[in-house]
């Protein structure tokens, strides 16, 4: 591969369009190709033979920590594009042999892509990509990509940039994850536009997930030449006629509206007399994250125009206000008591804290520690001896005594009610009961989920499409005939299952959330002014080991995702998902225990600061209000 190729094909990934002109003009000039010649036998299939060999993405920057996969891509003169065998290296930073990269110090490095013979006459070729590592920006407070509004044609290619915006009203680089609608987009930003026009989306967010920019991108049909007439007829009037006036676009893009103010973080819990730093930005019409200069005021303590909040000496919930203008977001901040400045939260008992843990941690005979509940399946046979071992190991518990297999509870692919209420009548003992009431006076029973994902549809795991919010109320109330006193609930998104209609009965909803359903706290949200609405407790889960950033390189998928496409969380979203969605809830569930992603230390580390913080704040009964 030529020095002239190299320097070529990066400058054709910018928007210095012109210098790159200018450069294959000199290419030319000097000789130097960068595909075979024509063969000399016709009957050759020339354009099959690869005349170009990249690494993906050519260019990048990244935070540290943030993992990216690279890929080899080689085109062929027939527009031919194969993934090649590759071997990979690295100045810096590491990278595993299936391009897998991340770095823990900033720097600059290169990672070089080699090609491996796949037959004769494809010798091995190298590219190098420059990856750029940077601290992550602790104040960080907007994204911006760059172009804002492009035009592109079909199959154009064309590199998008994004900076981020700190809260002292600069900027910095930053690492951040690209998505795409209309095309595909590298992890570096090169967006390379699909076969359809139409208005598309490019979008990047940071490495947390919390804050994103979007820029609109219309592609259309490339003009071409008319040649149905063959060779074009001399003009007899050698004056050329003037060019009209260029006419303006009918439909201009309307200037974005600041549309509401966020404030970050949305939940905190807090020591009295302790400090937390506050940050605000706005959001627009066209979804751009903006700075905008707010005005702070708060309860509980005291705030410093910039957002510094001061708890004050007296524990309960307090609120810190942003206002723009018209506009407002309200943080709830939750101050506790400490032994002193510093403290660690109190080691939660029952009836004390907000629970957080694993699905599975108490039937995987797993550590409690820092998990204080597990959600598990049950039998007749088994739960009166796994309340006991709960209650010994001082874990609380979320039942699903009609657990298990969808399959348990349907006859030809349908939901049976009398299959399901045949299971919860195993339960119907005298010896069952007294334990279960037991169990709850004293706080190991958080309560029972009558079903998982009821409006699911899917072949294997959905129930036939017949159950409505009303079947799932029965259910609830079936179970409390047995136990009167049992928080009786159901598991799944708020958004889904009659959205605009309301349970009844049951006490309790469990939502699952996970970085491809959106801002996590419009999702919290979401969830707070359902249950407010229904007149039930509210619950909240991550799914951590399939939840984090869709589509993106993983050091590894755990178990769940057998076309590997769902990467898990990272060690930062569960800390900042977690302290944004278990205060709001009776309880934080994260699916599922799968023992090597749990014995990382990073994730530890992660699960350790969020329980410690909810163990600190007041206890909330997962029961209707």
């Amino acid at each position: 591969m030529t020095y002239t190729y190299k320097l070529a094909r990066r400058l054709a990934l910018s928007r210095n369009l012109a210098m790159f002109h200018v450069l294959a003009l000199i290419a030319a000039c000097g000789g130097e190709t960068t595909a075979p010649e024509a063969p000399a036998n016709p009957n050759t299939p020339a354009p099959t033979a690869p005349v170009g060999f990249r690494v993906s993405p050519g260019t990048v920057t990244l935070e540290v920590h943030q993992r990216i996969r690279f890929r080899g891509e080689l085109r062929t003169l027939g527009g031919q594009v194969s993934s090649p065998r590759l071997s990979w290296e690295a100045s810096g930073g590491h990278i595993d042999s299936l391009g897998h990269f991340v770095a823990r110090v900033p720097g600059t490095y290169r990672v070089i892509g080699r090609g491996r013979a796949r037959g004769r006459g494809h010798p091995a070729r190298p590219d190098t990509s420059v990856v750029v590592v940077v601290p992550r920006q602790p104040s960080l407070v907007g994204v911006r990509v760059t172009p804002r509004a492009p035009r592109m044609v079909l199959r154009e290619r064309r590199s998008f940039a994004a900076i981020g915006r700190l809260r002292n009203g600069t900027t910095a680089p930053i690492g951040v994850v690209w998505k795409a609608t209309g095309g595909t987009i590298d992890p570096g930003g090169l967006f390379e536009a699909g076969p359809a026009p139409g208005t598309y989306h490019v979008i990047a967010s940071n490495t947390r997930g919390t804050l994103s920019d979007t820029v609109q991108v219309r592609i259309h049909m490339p003009t071409l030449p008319d040649t149905l007439g063959g060779a074009p007829e001399p003009n007899p009037d050698p004056t050329p006629e003037p060019s009209p006036d260029p006419t303006p676009d009918p439909t201009p893009e309307p200037t974005p509206t600041l549309m509401k103010v966020v404030l970050s973080p949305a939940t905190v819990a807090l020591a009295t007399r302790a400090t937390h730093q506050f940050a605000a930005f706005g959001r627009t019409s066209a979804g751009d994250s903006v700075v905008v200069a707010v005005r702070f005021r708060a309860t509980g303590g005291t705030i410093t125009p910039t957002g510094l909040y001061t708890a004050g000496s007296n524990p309960g919930t307090f609120r810190v206000i942003a206002t723009s203008s018209q506009l407002a977001d309200t943080a709830v901040v939750t101050l506790i008591r400490t032994s002193g400045s510093g403290g660690t939260p109190p080691t939660p008992g029952r009836g004390t804290g907000i629970p957080m843990g694993l699905s599975g941690i108490l039937s995987a005979g797993v550590s409690p520690s820092p998990y204080t509940m597990s959600l598990d399946g049950y039998n007749a046979s088994n739960i009166v001896g796994r309340l006991a071992a709960a209650r010994g190991k001082g874990l609380r518990v979320l039942m699903n005594m009609t657990g298990g297999s969808h399959n348990n509870y349907k006859t030809h692919g349908v939901f049976d009610m009398a299959k399901w209420q045949a299971k919860m009548d195993s339960y119907n003992t005298p010896a069952i009961r007294a334990a279960v009431a037991a169990a709850v006076a004293d706080g190991t029973i958080i309560g029972n989920s009558v079903m998982d994902e009821p409006h699911n549809t899917t072949e294997l795991a959905g129930w036939g499409g017949t159950l409505t919010k009303a079947r799932v109320d029965e259910m609830c109330r079936y179970v409390k005939t047995m136990f009167p006193t049992l928080p009786v609930g159901v598991v799944h998104d708020h958004r889904h299952l009659e959205p605009q209609k309301n349970y009844q009965s049951c006490d309790f909803l469990l939502s699952q959330y996970r970085y491809s359903k959106g801002n996590v706290q419009e999702f919290r949200d979401g969830g707070l002014a359902f249950a407010r609405r229904s007149g039930m407790a509210i619950a909240f889960s991550l799914n951590i080991t399939a939840g984090g950033v869709p589509g993106t390189s993983c050091e590894k998928y755990w178990g769940v995702d057998p076309r590997g496409v769902l990467c898990p969380m990272t060690a930062d979203q569960i800390r900042d998902y977690g302290l944004v969605l278990g205060p709001a809830g009776c309880m934080l569930n994260m699916w599922r225990y799968e023992r090597g992603y749990f014995a990382k230390p990073e994730i530890q580390e992660a699960l350790r600061s969020v329980a410690s913080s909810l163990a600190a704040l007041p206890h909330k009964p997962c029961t209707r209000s």
